[in-house]
């Protein structure tokens, strides 16, 4: 006798889901950090194999138990800069969760980025090439 296996649900767009996005041509892994789903729109972390010592960045490595569940096929980097505002349209979910203990240094990078950009380039697809500007801070610095 076999044994009945329920047929896994289609994975689908949530905060802290795992994403593909393509970017300037190039698939890339990404984690959902804010869904607007009424505005069709998602913010999210896109990670790159490229490691840039010059930058802040949250490495994930393919063989830990986070690479796993990210579905990594190699050791990934996520940097502030690679903050995206996508349409929904334009993302596949793939099956997974980022873990929340990953998840939370994510939402910390994000928000520190977030916070610097004008309303306008939160609002810009940027998966279509543009380049978020930063918002004034008063004194002359970005």
């Amino acid at each position: 006798m076999s044994r009945y296996t329920p047929p896994r649900p289609e994975p689908r767009l949530r905060e802290r889901g795992v994403v593909s996005v393509v970017i300037n041509g190039k698939p890339r892994p990404a984690i959902l950090v804010r869904l607007f789903q009424e505005e069709g729109r998602a913010v999210v972390l896109c990670g790159t194999g490229t490691r840039r010592s010059e930058l802040l960045v949250i490495e994930v490595p393919q063989a830990t138990a986070a690479g796993k569940s990210l579905r990594l096929t190699k050791d990934t980097y996520f940097y502030a800069d690679q903050l995206k505002n996508v349409k929904l349209s334009h993302l596949q979910p793939v099956e997974g969760l980022c873990p929340p203990g990953l998840f939370l240094q994510v939402r910390l990078l994000a928000e520190g980025a977030l916070a610097v950009l004008t309303a306008e380039a939160l609002t810009r697809d940027l998966a279509e090439g543009a380049a978020p500007e930063l918002a004034s801070t008063g004194s002359g610095q970005p």
